[in-house]
């Protein structure tokens, strides 16, 4: 008879697991009922860290543009697959709609993060719908101020919950007048975390790369006077600009709240580039001179009247017209700025040899950067920074053949100056005093460079101490204790060391200070800092006043015997110290809470600080003067 029943039982248990994979596929079939053209559903599990939806989802072009959410997802007919990975439809100015079913397979449901990765839509909507139903909606877009978006991401970014064993439909509308791209990936939060990272740290260095050569070239214009180098830092201050603008990082921080003057941004940024690197390449490569060929003297006010076109089709015409012309015109720059920089190599200019390898990586940074748009080469972290990539070549390489320019000169002036030594002695001993002061010249700027650059660095590492140290006890401030206490945290997670906290709070402060004066109350919080500060023994723990007469430790791989050994220690040290006023000696004493853990998560550091702090209310309601344990946080 258990027999039997055990049967049974492992019978409608089977028939049990069955019965999602079941609806599910029913939920599969009604799909493909409903639309001849449906693509497969996308299956989520818990191994899912990022899905690139670009091939697995529909496109619907409305025309007409009157289309509500409803209306589209109940639309039968007119629905293209896309069968690459990346959605680009060039410039289009008609309402586009595209869905994807979605479902979770995992044992629960699963928090993601929906990336668009291309900031530079006017009007993006994000429907999730279930059972026909509305569930989530976000709207999106450069058109909107950007404090609306749900993340505080240059790219469009929202958060999204599938429930396990739950389809649902993602609709996105997307309008724009300029180009109609939609990289769109699904991420769980810790994938997205970490590529993130990455791709923060890769813009980190670009952007501050291309600051280090603002500056320095700005440091030799001052110093030299060459009005290339003007020319060449306006441009290198475009280019940064025009790809924090391309990238959404311009909106995220510089102007969130102007939504048209982002829209123009890129066009204008771009002209400007155009517009340095002409003069640039007009005085670099010496263009004014009466000897060069009428053709290239043709092209060059040819090119000067385009960048002038540029800037004004930024502020006078459509978005979507500013866009074709700010593009063809710089390609058309670049092409001529190649062609001319060729016509130097003809010449056996070697300055202009990195000037054509400089314009060849930006224009190769461009044709990958397409390539990938349209899915031609695949897409990767590469191929999405290859304008960084050929932007940041570019400056470098225009430096080398500045440097290269001066170089060329020097060896002209040499020979120049040799020959002229064969002829007469004067004149020689004339030419080498030039030739000295020249030098010297050169290594009084260096050092006055290397000076300033040395005098910076140490003024901004004294603001920073400054900024991060409490100017009445000389600890550190509550801004620098969270930002430590966080990294410690995370860092004690990584590696799950123990992470310790001791708040401080000196006794009946407060009858103190009414008693003798805010002066003395003063004196007396830098006595209890200095006590606390001899009893830190490591580098790695930071005192700090937390707020009033509060401070606060972070012991980081201490367990909570050592945690209390040093609150111990401190309270002692505290309580034999007596403070003199008016010549007679005033006891003082501390209470402490303790709190360690051993963190489980790379969040909720806060909940450290929650233990010790009832810690130190229960010290204070014992008695005063002692040290005591949270034990909940140390079990952790």
């Amino acid at each position: 008879m258990r027999t039997i029943q055990g049967r049974h039982r492992k019978a409608l248990s089977g028939m049990t697991n069955l019965l999602p994979l079941l609806l599910m596929s029913l939920f599969a079939l009604s799909l493909s009922a409903l639309a001849s053209a449906a693509s497969a559903p996308v299956i989520l599990n818990s191994e899912t860290h990022q899905f690139s939806l670009g091939s697995a989802m529909q496109a619907f072009r409305d025309t007409n543009g009157k289309l509500t959410p409803f209306d589209a997802l109940t639309q039968e007919t007119g629905w293209q697959d896309i069968r690459s990975s990346g959605i680009n439809f060039g410039i289009d100015s008609d309402d586009w709609w595209f869905r994807a079913d979605i479902i979770n397979q995992a044992a629960s449901p699963e928090d993601y993060l929906l990336e668009i990765a291309y900031p530079s839509l006017d009007h993006v909507a994000i429907y999730i719908f279930e059972s026909g139903n509305l569930i989530e909606q976000h709207l999106l877009g450069d058109h909107r101020p950007f404090a609306e978006r749900p993340i505080n991401h240059h790219f469009l970014v929202v958060p999204t919950v599938w429930p396990e064993n739950s389809p649902r439909t993602l609709l996105i509308h997307v309008r724009t007048t300029g180009a109609l791209q939609l990289p769109i990936t699904l991420w769980q939060k810790s994938a997205f975390a970490s590529h993130d990272q990455t791709r923060q740290l890769l813009s980190g260095l670009y952007f501050g790369a291309m600051l280090v050569m603002l500056i320095y070239n700005l440091f030799m214009y001052f110093g030299i006077g060459d009005r290339s180098y003007l020319y060449y830092v306006g441009f290198v201050l475009s280019v940064p600009l025009f790809v924090s603008s391309l990238t959404g990082y311009s909106f995220q921080y510089f102007w969130p709240d102007s939504v048209i003057w982002n829209g123009q941004s890129i066009g204008f940024f771009l002209s400007t580039m155009v517009v340095f690197g002409i003069l640039f390449t007009r005085d670099f490569l010496q263009l004014g001179r009466k000897s060069l060929p009428i053709f290239i003297k043709a092209g060059m006010q040819a090119l000067t009247l385009i960048a002038l076109l540029m800037l004004a089709s930024v502020f006078l015409t459509s978005y979507n017209t500013m866009l074709i012309t700010v593009i063809c015109g710089a390609v058309i720059a670049c092409i001529g700025a190649l062609l001319v920089g060729a016509y130097g190599l003809l010449n056996d200019e070697r300055p202009a040899l990195f000037y054509v390898l400089a314009w060849s990586a930006l224009l190769i940074g461009g044709i990958v950067l397409a390539a990938s748009k349209l899915s031609i080469i695949p897409q990767n972290m590469f191929t999405d920074n290859a304008v960084q990539v050929g932007s940041m070549m570019l400056v470098l390489l225009l430096s080398f053949a500045m440097a290269e320019r001066i170089n060329e000169e020097r060896r002209r002036r040499y020979r120049a100056q040799m020959q002229s030594l064969q002829n007469e002695r004067r004149a020689r001993q004339a030419q080498e005093q030039a030739l000295n002061a020249e030098r010297e010249a050169n290594l009084q700027l260096e050092a006055k460079v290397a000076e300033r650059t040395e005098a910076l660095a140490k003024a901004n590492a004294v603001l920073q101490d400054l900024s991060d140290t409490d100017s009445l006890t000389g600890l550190r401030n509550r801004r620098f204790l969270d930002e430590q206490l966080q990294r410690e945290f995370i860092r004690c997670y990584r590696y799950q060391h123990p992470l310790s906290v001791i708040l401080i709070d000196i006794d009946h402060f407060k009858v103190f200070n009414d008693t003798y004066g805010h002066q003395v109350g003063d004196e007396c919080l830098r006595l209890v800092a200095n006590q606390i500060a001899h009893c830190v023994a490591r580098d790695s723990d930071t005192a700090a006043r937390y707020g009033g007469e509060e401070f606060c430790l972070v012991l980081p791989e201490t367990d909570t015997e050592g945690a209390r050994a040093v609150a111990e220690r401190i309270r002692r040290k505290i309580s034999e110290s007596p403070f003199m006023v008016s010549g007679n000696g005033v006891p003082i004493t501390a209470s402490f809470g303790v709190a360690c853990i051993h963190p489980s998560t790379p969040e909720g550091y806060d909940s450290l600080i929650r233990e010790a702090d009832a810690a130190l209310y229960q010290a204070k309601d014992e008695g005063r003067n002692r040290v005591v344990v949270a034990f909940t946080a140390a079990s952790s």
